[in-house]
């Protein structure tokens, strides 16, 4: 690893770990894990930062306190001006490059998304781009095929970590503002119901997000904290072919209790259960090039 004193420039989608007791622990932790980039801070006080957190960092000095290690390549020789080298690292799927000016050390990716206006993130196939789009009144179908039109493997995104959790809530609310006639305004995301889970007959591992699939580029769901009595398997109207099978994000509008939390609901409409609730954006996901 690269040490020395600074901090990352944006710290938003960094995580702080308690497990950990001196700063040697948190750079252990952080080469233990694969998708961690660089840890920051002293004593007691351990921050992670996966591939893609952050773009600069700004070095500082002792008096500062603050310690940061960055994975790097090992290199054959010391360098005698840290403006003569550049630091890389190559040995995984998401590569990156480290230059140094005065005060500031810049991370340079070899993956890129769009445009700046995607936040990249780390997924098991390697970096995803994310956004939110906002236009009222879609259905879950319409949503995903504007995703589509990005580009190749550009699906509805669901949320590979609660900080991809948080970059779409923050998101969604700069988007979407205040809806007074609402109770709720929601974010459509990816993942359907698997159909041996739709209410007749439905198997007993047919609980939580268990009972979802299609879910592009991802495999954990730690994010996904579903409102209360959901899901739910019930048909919203009997004798009709509609199921709750679709999956939207809640933000609060007159109402706060499911703020931040899943709900399942039929596919084919935007508003659900009257207009109180309605789909108002959606999320992209789709692999960085």
């Amino acid at each position: 690893m690269l040490l020395f004193w600074g901090y990352p420039t944006s710290e938003n989608y960094c995580t702080l770990d308690t497990t950990s007791g001196t700063f040697q622990d948190c750079l252990n932790l952080c080469l233990g894990k694969g998708n961690c980039m660089l840890a920051y801070g002293s004593d007691g006080n351990c921050n992670l930062c996966d591939i893609y957190a952050t773009s600069s960092i700004t070095q500082t000095t002792a008096s500062n306190g603050i310690q940061i290690g960055v994975k790097v390549d090992t290199l054959k020789r010391c360098p005698v001006d840290l403006k003569d080298v550049q630091y890389t690292k190559t040995d995984t799927l998401d590569s990156y490059t480290l230059s140094y000016s005065d005060p500031t050390w810049t991370i340079s990716y070899d993956k890129k998304c769009i445009d700046d206006s995607w936040k990249m993130f780390i997924r098991p196939q390697g970096g995803a781009c994310l956004k939110v789009f906002k236009k009222p009144g879609l259905n879950q179908s319409d949503s995903g095929t504007l995703c589509k039109e990005n580009g190749a493997g550009y699906e509805l995104s669901g949320m590979q970590s609660k900080l991809e959790w948080s970059y779409i809530m923050e998101s969604a609310r700069a988007l979407i503002g205040s809806v007074p006639t609402r109770d709720y305004t929601t974010v459509w995301l990816g993942g359907t119901m698997r159909p041996y889970c739709y209410p007749d007959n439905r198997p007993s591992n047919c609980t939580g997000i268990q009972a979802f699939e299609n879910f592009p580029y991802q495999d954990n769901f730690d994010a996904y904290v579903f409102t209360p009595g959901s899901p739910n398997f019930t048909r919203p109207y009997p004798g009709q072919e509609y199921y709750n099978a679709c999956l939207q994000l809640n933000l609060k509008q007159n109402k706060e209790a499911w703020d931040g939390k899943v709900t399942n609901v039929m596919c084919q409409f935007s508003c659900n259960g009257g207009t109180a609730i309605c789909a108002v954006a959606y999320a992209c996901v789709g692999l960085a090039t």
